[in-house]
């Protein structure tokens, strides 16, 4: 494995952070705090490129529909969709998991239905996806959403979040009983779903030849609706 010199350049924000806290703990790469690096990782939430980008470089984007690509030379241009977070003003992630959330503290009724089919994809797998690339002796030409294979229904989601709520209400008050303890499987009602699902496949096809097994999301879908759920609890306490 080289050891490569990474700049981190771009929009500050969460995602930001958690890839450069990787990559420092991971100590294999050093981080470098201007432009003089062999790879740049560089963050940009609008449509217009901020920083002109001069070395290879990972270029990671939230998605939206009307997004348009910089489609640069010597670039990954990663458009992360449907990123499963806490983000209340939708930058980076859908709103939907913090309106649900909120929903569930205040007893609202939701209108499930006007939320849109996601194919949701974990933090944690956003950041195994750049460590990866991040190994790619030369960086190629590439622009390619990012997002979870599978297309989940609003209500399944948050009938799963609404479990995990009681649980950890239930747990504070000292009140577990019989239905928390139960272990289900997560409903998944899009079996139905006929639009076209994102194109993966350049994506695949890259990561395949570099770790044998392609774009494959290893999180738990769970496990990410739990990680939100204890970085309220943290903000809260």
């Amino acid at each position: 494995m080289i050891r490569k010199t990474i700049s981190l350049s771009g929009d500050s924000n969460f995602l930001k952070d958690l890839i450069k806290n990787r990559i420092s703990d991971r100590m294999i790469h050093e981080i470098k705090e201007n432009s003089d690096s062999g790879l740049n990782i560089h963050f940009e939430i609008g449509n217009d490129l901020k920083n002109e980008i001069t070395t290879p470089s990972i270029i990671i984007r939230p998605w939206h529909k009307q997004i348009i690509p910089f489609d640069l030379d010597g670039c990954i241009e990663l458009h992360i969709r449907d990123l499963l977070c806490i983000d209340p003003q939708g930058k980076w992630g859908p709103k939907d998991i913090s309106n649900w959330i909120n929903a569930l503290e205040s007893n609202q009724t939701l209108d499930l239905e006007n939320y849109p089919i996601r194919f949701w994809t974990s933090k944690n797998d956003i950041i195994n996806l750049i460590e990866t690339l991040i190994e790619i002796p030369k960086i190629p030409t590439l622009v390619t959403e990012v997002c979870g294979r599978r297309p989940w229904l609003a209500n399944d989601i948050f009938l799963e979040l609404k479990m995990l709520w009681r649980r950890i209400n239930n747990s504070k008050l000292n009140q577990i009983d019989i239905i928390d303890l139960e272990v289900k499987e997560i409903r998944n009602t899009s079996t139905n779903y006929n639009s076209n699902p994102p194109n993966l496949s350049d994506l695949h096809n890259l990561l395949k030849i570099q770790n044998g097994n392609g774009w494959v999301t290893q999180t738990p879908i769970r496990i990410s609706l739990m990680e939100c759920l204890e970085e309220i609890i943290h903000f809260e306490n």
